[in-house]
């Protein structure tokens, strides 16, 4: 048994490492330059280890592209531990939890958002906002919805602003404290 933890342990810490590795050279070089041999030696890691966790440099990217999104869906949609009821629409505090996770992990987001054509990732980004506006909309009150805007119409209005509005945030250097984007972001929201 303490062998096998020892295993995972290593495991863990090796494709932690090649993250970490992945992400340094994406904000030095340009995704088509950067090699596995590269990403190896930045992790101080050798290609045999590369080879047992992934396929190629792609499979790196979106596996660890997944895993992000995967967490930052998780700190969004846990059970709110807050009054609704206030004054603040229950959609707020999970506009601000997008906007606090954003915050946390702005370094690894910034390189995403900044490189997101180069990476070829519109897929998983899309697969990103869909599955978020869908938990979104079943957490929040669906009977707010306005029924006489088709659904996928609703979808891709929301997506286009949170998306843009994220990455003119993250460009920008996170001008507003995620406090007042996700005020913002619900105000205009409702107003249309």
């Amino acid at each position: 048994m303490a062998d096998s933890y020892r295993g995972d342990k290593r495991i863990t810490k090796s494709k932690t490492n090649l993250k970490k590795a992945l992400f340094e050279l994406l904000a030095e070089k340009e995704w088509g330059k950067i090699s596995v041999q590269d990403i190896t030696q930045r992790a101080n890691l050798n290609r045999t280890t590369f080879y047992q966790h992934y396929q190629d440099k792609d499979d790196l990217l979106h596996q660890n592209m997944r895993d992000m999104f995967e967490a930052m869906k998780e700190d969004i949609f846990s059970p709110l531990d807050i009054d609704c009821s206030g004054e603040k629409p229950e959609a707020y505090w999970y506009v601000l939890r997008f906007y606090q996770h954003l915050q946390q992990n702005c370094g690894d987001f910034a390189i995403i958002i900044n490189r997101r054509y180069e990476l070829n990732i519109k897929e998983l980004l899309n697969d990103f906002w869909n599955d978020s506006f869908l938990t979104g909309i079943k957490k929040t009150a669906a009977a707010d919805t306005d029924r006489s805007v088709p659904l996928d119409i609703q979808r891709r209005f929301v997506i286009s602003a949170f998306a843009g509005t994220a990455a003119w945030w993250l460009e920008n250097g996170m001008p507003f404290p995620p406090e007042l984007m996700a005020e913002s972001m619900i105000k205009m929201i409702q107003k249309n």
